[in-house]
């Protein structure tokens, strides 16, 4: 008999210090051209477990969301009831294929995804396989550890696995389809990071993490996740943890290798990079490029990524350089809509005096003006050639490219993080001729430029915004605490936090859910 497999999904990282988001934000990747077999975001999925068995797939309600703050409550009850809906009139199904992320909230709730998959356990019942693919920046609760039967983690930031980890989930499905139980070992630790201490690349410490989890992915272990986590949200949940998902006879070397990667990681805090370079550095630096001998540099404005949930609109760096006098840089993207149609308005060639922000009284985004010359319109989406995003759909809207000064900057109608050269390209900029390249984005961004700064070139500024990675000037309400680095935390205060636990317990149902 042909197994049915549901394919689902609830992604979405929500970011504390942003405006909530409704359910008219998300988008429902069904319907994408081709559906969920066809889609950047499922196909590999759905094409490896093709090739390993013969299965009619069931496109079930499969939702993302751009990075943003919680999602507004009522809307997040409304998608549970569609999903239940849509569940339920599905019919049995032999497995289940979930496309998450982990760091999502509602402006009541904490766990949404814990909730999410609860449901989904409910529903579908306590001998279905559930497999889950989920962010490395999820905040990982019991309740998520709990129902799922495997739960496969990205190992890279930037995150450029993907895809192979769609795979692995195919793959992990299909073992279990043929009967094989799992046990899951995790732990949690009081290590709460900003995100620009949580790369994976050559000398990062949490790439380290990482690695030594996959050097001990032997059998009986049949996956280690490491999750930096998404300290922004602040949750309950927030901080790094590890999941450890192994065949049910290996509960005692599961338990064991949790614990081996929960103490690697916090004997490794002193290096965890907390702090970025001051804007006034920054700007100094970029100010030398002038001089030939030196080196392009490329300045990421972290705290403005719309890819942790920041709107792109800060005008700090902006500024900070215009005033500085400092030239032939490219600048991507900064969000504002009602400028972009004033140079839609102008046409290609005109000048006008460009306002960011006209109006707003926030002080994350304090408006700057000066006289400015439109360069380019565009209105279409466009598909990176490499990088993290490379193959997806990305979708600016209407934007623009200007000239301020020595400053060629790209507006676009919605939030984007700059990830790639493409997005510079998509409005007419040469990246790679400029002295001085400047991102709203926190790390993806190493992936798509990697060809063109090496990691010497690239300073991380510290300036105000939303996806501030300065964890210190946050005020927090649900994070638990203590935690490092905003607390002095024990190696003693650690064990007792950081505790293994094994689910299912031996007198559980099979994938842990409650009887």
């Amino acid at each position: 008999m042909t197994a049915r497999i549901g394919v689902l999904g609830y992604s979405h990282e929500a970011n504390s210090l942003a405006a909530p988001l409704r359910l008219s934000d998300g988008l429902d990747v069904r319907s994408r051209p081709g559906g969920l077999a066809a889609s950047w975001e499922a196909g590999p999925f759905i094409e490896t477990l093709a090739t390993l068995m013969p299965f009619e797939l069931v496109a079930l309600p499969t939702l993302e969301f751009r990075a943003g703050g919680p999602l507004l409550d009522s809307d997040f009850r409304e998608l549970m009831a569609t999903l239940s809906s849509e569940l339920r009139a599905a019919g049995p199904l032999d497995g289940i294929g979930v496309l998450g992320h982990g760091a999502g909230t509602t402006t009541s709730a904490s766990d949404p995804d814990g909730e999410y998959l609860s449901l989904v356990r409910t529903i579908v019942g306590l001998n279905v396989p559930i497999v889950a693919v989920l962010d490395l920046h999820a905040n990982v609760s019991a309740a998520m550890v709990g129902v799922c039967d495997g739960i496969v983690g990205y190992r890279t930031n930037p995150h450029v696995d993907i895809h192979d980890r769609l795979r692995e989930a195919a793959l992990l499905l299909h073992r279990l389809l043929s009967g094989v139980r799992t046990v899951r070992a995790f732990s949690k630790l009081p290590l709460v990071l900003p995100q620009i201490a949580q790369l994976t690349t050559a000398g990062e410490p949490l790439g380290e993490v990482v690695e030594l989890g996959q050097q001990h992915c032997v059998e009986p272990i049949m996956n280690v996740s490491v999750f930096g986590g998404f300290a922004l949200g602040d949750s309950p949940d927030c901080g790094l943890s590890v999941v450890v998902t192994a065949a049910d006879d290996g509960r005692s070397e599961a338990a064991a290798l949790a614990r081996s990667l929960a103490d690697r990681a916090w004997s490794l805090r002193g290096r965890y990079r907390l702090h970025a370079t001051a804007l006034a550095d920054a700007v100094v630096a970029a100010a030398r490029t002038s001089n030939s001998s030196e080196p392009a540099v490329l300045l990421a404005d972290v705290a403005d990524n719309p890819g942790g949930g920041a709107p792109g609109n800060t005008t700090f760096v902006l500024r900070a350089l215009y005033e500085a006098g400092v030239g032939d840089v490219c600048m991507a993207l900064h969000c504002d809509a009602a400028l972009v149609d004033e140079a839609w308005q102008v046409g290609v060639g005109g000048e006008f005096e460009a306002t960011f922000n006209r109006g707003s009284a926030d002080v994350l985004a304090l408006p700057f003006a000066a006289p400015a010359i439109v360069l380019a319109l565009v209105d279409n989406d466009f598909v990176p050639t490499h990088g993290v995003y490379e193959g997806a759909v990305r979708s600016p809207g209407r934007a623009c490219a200007l000239q301020i000064g020595g400053i060629t900057v790209a507006v676009a109608s919605k939030a984007l993080q700059c990830a790639d050269p493409d997005t510079m390209r998509h409005v007419g900029m040469a990246p790679e001729l400029a002295r001085v390249v400047v991102v709203k984005s926190r790390g993806h961004f190493r992936a798509g430029f990697d060809a063109m700064f090496h990691p010497a070139q690239i300073i991380e500024v510290e300036a105000p915004g939303v996806a501030t990675p300065d964890l210190a000037s946050v005020r927090w309400q649900y994070l638990p605490r203590p935690v490092f680095p905003l607390d002095d935390v024990s190696d003693r205060a650690m064990m007792n936090r950081s505790e293994v636990v094994l689910m299912p317990e031996p007198s559980s149902p099979p994938n842990g859910a409650p009887q």
